[in-house]
């Protein structure tokens, strides 16, 4: 099919996100906000105002990813996730952190020079 990423031909026409979607997603925010103004408007308690911004920005993730769900099983539009690019994992990093296959050289200078005492003195 032309003009599409997944082969879907009705995603092509269809907006990645609707402002239903949007709202939905970012409407935490706005509620923040407003119980922001309306706190510091009232003298009251900032602390309820700082927590209604941590709970607007631990909604954003689930309720993206809900919609996002909910768009490749509705509509069949998968392209949320058809573009992520695993990095390629050649094992440099485990190797360092357990200091075993190629850096254990390391590890083993580290134990030498710990147990030497002569420097210190």
């Amino acid at each position: 099919m032309a003009g599409t990423r997944n082969g879907n031909a009705g995603t092509a026409s269809r907006p990645r996100s609707t402002w239903a979607e949007r709202a939905f997603v970012l409407g935490g925010f706005a509620v923040a906000a407003f119980w922001t103004v309306v706190a510091a408007a009232f003298g009251l308690d900032m602390n309820a105002a700082g927590a209604a911004w941590l709970v607007a920005v631990l909604w954003t993730v689930p309720s993206s990813l809900a919609l996002a769900l909910r768009r490749g099983f509705v509509h069949g539009d998968w392209s949320a996730f058809a573009d992520y690019d695993f990095s390629h994992d050649d094992g440099d990093l485990d190797e360092w952190s357990s200091r075993t296959g190629r850096y254990q050289y390391l590890a083993d200078m580290e134990e030498r020079l710990l147990r030497d005492d002569d420097h210190l003195r």
